[in-house]
């Protein structure tokens, strides 16, 4: 066999295998949130060997990314698929921030934490307004919220965010009540991974804003009660999950 016949044979092989991956590319993008690969063989009629394979290389190809989708019984959560947008150029933001922040990581750190608060002051207020029912941060009736009303009104933020959040049970010691949220896809990664300090410590402090005692959201100079509700992240323990926390000291 010539090389002209070869190059032409490995064409024409090539071009079912690029249609199939062009047409999952096509069915991930059109479903509504992950989509796992048994169910895009079922769709196309193909072994699911075949379909993870295209999967693989979307995935190279930043076209595609993994996540997890918890099942509804027992069992291991599935690895699901999305579609990646096109997104800007975090890198070049990271590098802005970084110099903006300060000269020092902690110095950014501190800074962008402080900035999360800030943010979280205003997501409350501007929460107040969308109520129409003029609640004051300062309502004892917020005082009030459980371990679970906060960990949902976290996930609901953070949702908002585009982290795709998923709450889990709670759980208790003799010493605290904690309910974790697994945050699936951080929405400015590129940025979280080249600046953790900014980008991870700016979401850290969003997150303990939004379980600050109101006269701490509102940055009040005199000193605080103990806070109601704590509040932890944990970046990057896997790929593509982060973890918050939201406790209770008993």
């Amino acid at each position: 066999m010539d090389d002209h016949t070869d190059r032409t044979t490995r064409r024409q092989r090539r071009g079912p295998s690029q249609r199939q991956r062009q047409r999952i590319l096509e069915l991930v993008r059109a479903h509504d949130g992950a989509v796992d690969a048994a169910e895009l063989a079922a769709r196309m009629g193909l072994h699911i060997t075949t379909v993870r394979f295209h999967l693989d290389a979307l995935c190279d190809d930043g076209a595609v990314e993994r996540t997890r989708i918890a099942r509804s019984g027992r069992g291991r959560p599935r690895t699901g698929y999305f579609a990646v947008q096109e997104r800007l150029d975090y890198r070049s933001l990271a590098e802005i921030l970084a110099l903006e922040l300060g000269d020092t990581a902690d110095k950014r750190r501190r800074r962008a934490e402080a900035a999360g608060r800030r943010w979280a002051a205003r997501i409350e207020a501007g929460s107040a307004r969308e109520d129409g029912a003029g609640l004051d941060v300062r309502d004892s009736a917020r005082l009030r919220e459980t371990l679970e009303d906060k960990a949902a009104m976290v996930a609901t933020v953070f949702a908002k965010m585009g982290f795709r959040p998923e709450l889990t049970k709670v759980t208790a010691s003799t010493a605290t009540t904690q309910q974790t949220i697994r945050l699936h896809a951080c929405p400015v990664r590129d940025l979280a991974r080249a600046h953790p300090e900014v980008a991870c410590s700016l979401h850290r402090g969003l997150l303990q804003g939004l379980l600050a005692n109101p006269a701490a959201a509102e940055g009040g100079t005199q000193k605080s009660p103990r806070p109601l509700f704590e509040a932890e992240l944990e970046p990057f323990v896997e790929p593509e999950l982060c973890l918050a926390r939201v406790i209770d000291h008993d």
